[in-house]
């Protein structure tokens, strides 16, 4: 290491002393610098990047928000299906969008209903039978598109047989929110399984 250093400190000082003998002038304030390619250039003259490429914060931000959500809800499928582990489980899971903990409980908002839509998809990946209680039974065809699903029960003409329905609340604090999940007998009213996770803000905000 030290004979290299030698070597590459007199290859400097012989391209210096070569600049001077072509009549060069060399500034002694003058600094070499290395890029990263190797090649030395006067520091001054180097270009150095001061603009950082726009990206679109806003939309990374709310899809990695959503992964997290996903995460979340998965863990509480999870403890749902260990709950229930021993049981027979024939009838279908309904979801319903979950609502904030308040006098009424029938107050939701977009957060609600993305839980509701998340757990439609864990409880069928962990192997429960889940049934979607918002089609109509038929394919509404009009000149705005093909639809299946909707809100009102007077177009459901598929009566769902339903065995069991998830149902949850959201109770909001200043940290975050606590989100509670059951699994709930439709017939007895029985709680058959219960999760419980608290969503810290930078989840929850871009979500509401």
């Amino acid at each position: 290491m030290l004979k290299l250093t030698r070597l590459i400190t007199i290859s400097l000082l012989s391209t210096l002393s070569a600049c001077s003998s072509l009549g060069l002038t060399q500034k002694t304030d003058e600094r070499l610098c290395a890029d990263d390619l190797g090649t030395f250039h006067t520091c001054q003259d180097m270009k150095i990047p001061t603009e950082i490429a726009d990206s679109p914060a806003k939309e990374h931000s709310r899809s990695l928000h959503f992964n997290i959500l996903s995460e979340y809800t998965e863990q509480m499928a999870a403890e749902l299906k260990n709950d229930v582990r021993g049981m027979e489980v024939v009838q279908s899971i309904v979801v319903a969008s979950f609502v904030h903990l308040d006098s009424s409980l029938q107050n939701t908002d977009t957060l609600g209903i993305q839980l509701a839509e998340a757990f439609i998809n864990d409880l069928q990946q962990i192997g429960l039978p889940v049934a979607d209680h918002k089609v109509m039974g038929v394919l509404d065809v009009n000149d705005k598109g093909d639809f299946v699903f909707s809100r009102n029960m007077e177009q459901f003409y598929n009566p769902v047989d339903i065995g069991y329905v998830l149902a949850g609340t959201m109770q909001k604090n200043s940290r975050g929110l606590i989100v509670n999940a059951r699994i709930i007998n439709f017939t007895t009213n029985k709680v058959v399984a219960s999760s419980s996770k608290f969503l810290p803000n930078i989840i929850t905000n871009n979500l509401l």
